[in-house]
């Protein structure tokens, strides 16, 4: 890979030259590099590569991160999947749970109310254990003061 430095010179000597087989033995290139870089200096005004076009595509646009947070904010307590279901998302949950985070929210589970502490037998123990003083609570468990 050439740097741009070395780029913009190779494009400056086949200006002079108009000779690509020469620019390109004295640059240890192909000629076909010789071509493509005069063609996109030609084109975009500059052989810098492009870095901005490398690496994977995001599958989240800008729209769809903008939609989560709306989503977000009008329900705070929206889960991942019902995100995923309401803007028909084709994504992991992973994907959209690294958006959230992105965006400022902090991600909790739901937490389920326990069905074990509605029981009266609970309710019973807790009420006791409320009303009994604490020294008579120590010798019962048998432990001295």
């Amino acid at each position: 890979m050439l740097h741009n430095e070395t780029r913009k010179l190779l494009v400056q000597a086949f200006n002079k030259t108009h000779n690509a087989k020469e620019v390109a033995e004295c640059f240890s290139v192909n000629t076909s590099t010789v071509y493509r870089l005069v063609e996109r200096m030609n084109a975009t005004g500059s052989v810098d590569t492009r870095t901005y076009l490398r690496g994977r595509k995001p599958s989240l646009n800008q729209d769809d991160i903008q939609n989560i947070k709306h989503l977000i904010q009008k329900q705070p307590d929206i889960t991942i999947k019902e995100i995923m279901n309401t803007l028909d998302l084709a994504v992991s949950d992973e994907t959209v749970r690294k958006a959230i985070l992105k965006l400022g929210y902090v991600y909790k589970k739901k937490s389920l109310h326990a069905s074990e502490q509605e029981r009266p037998r609970c309710e019973r123990k807790e009420e006791l254990l409320e009303k009994t003083p604490v020294g008579i609570r120590c010798k019962q468990s048998g432990l001295s003061r």
